[in-house]
């Protein structure tokens, strides 16, 4: 089958519109208006039907709504990766390492073949760790002691 133009198509349109001008008007149905116009209303007319049928990327149709999805929801304990704990805790790999067989921090778990540490762990780590003191610390305390 052989493939058509667009031009070839384009004519095979205008001659369908022609042929039903022609019919129109062996009806009675006949128009003050010359062919050409009516023609280039036609084409006016499947422009702006084609333009409202598919809106530009850029403007906002109503219907959708173009924002960023919401974060899933948190289903269970959350697991974090190496370099995410590297980043809380703040010390290099091998210090994290002989913190973990020391057992001052707690172990990794293999997810898929790599070390995750669940965040409820890490949270409670951080929660123990100590208040550092301050110089003023120690003064009152005495102050308050001997009020």
């Amino acid at each position: 089958m052989p493939k058509t133009t667009a031009c070839k198509q384009k004519a095979a349109q205008v001659a369908f519109a022609k042929k039903a001008a022609d019919a129109k008007a062996r009806k009675g149905k006949t128009s003050a208006v010359a062919p050409q116009l009516i023609e280039a209303n036609d084409q006016v007319l499947a422009d702006e039907a084609l333009a409202a049928a598919n809106p530009p990327a850029n403007e906002h149709d109503g219907r959708n709504v173009h924002a960023a999805r919401a974060p899933p929801a948190r289903v269970g304990a959350r697991l974090l990766s190496k370099r995410e704990v590297l980043a809380i805790v703040g010390v290099s790999d091998p210090a994290l390492w002989s913190m973990m067989r020391a057992g001052t921090f707690p172990r990794s778990r293999v997810v898929g073949g790599k070390s995750m540490w669940l965040g409820s762990e890490i949270e409670a780590w951080l929660a123990e760790l100590p208040v550092r003191q301050l110089k003023d610390d120690e003064s009152k305390a005495r102050d308050t002691s001997s009020a």
